[in-house]
């Protein structure tokens, strides 16, 4: 596939992407105050999901679109969320 979806998974490293992880984990601390280990998790584990998403959906369709970082950003917010708020 071509078009912006490729071209930006072209550009981002994955030195940039970690750094991305580790700052949107550490920002997420706050999210549960009686629990800070909980908003690191929640963005973690959503990542591990959409990494192995995009995994499979770049067999599927032979590499990245707009569309396919577009989900993925939206299933990543949705995760997130819910693992912020399903607590126990």
């Amino acid at each position: 596939p071509e078009g912006l979806g490729a071209l930006v998974a072209g550009t981002v490293g994955w030195g940039a992407l970690a750094l991305g992880a580790v700052a949107v984990a550490l920002a997420a601390v706050p999210a549960v105050p009686d629990r800070p280990w909980q908003g690191p998790i929640a963005v973690l584990g959503a990542l591990a999901v959409a990494a192995g998403l995009l995994r499979h959906l770049v067999r599927r369709f032979g590499g990245i679109t707009g569309d396919v970082l577009g989900a993925l950003v939206e299933i990543v917010t949705t995760l997130s969320y819910l693992g912020l708020v399903l607590t126990g």
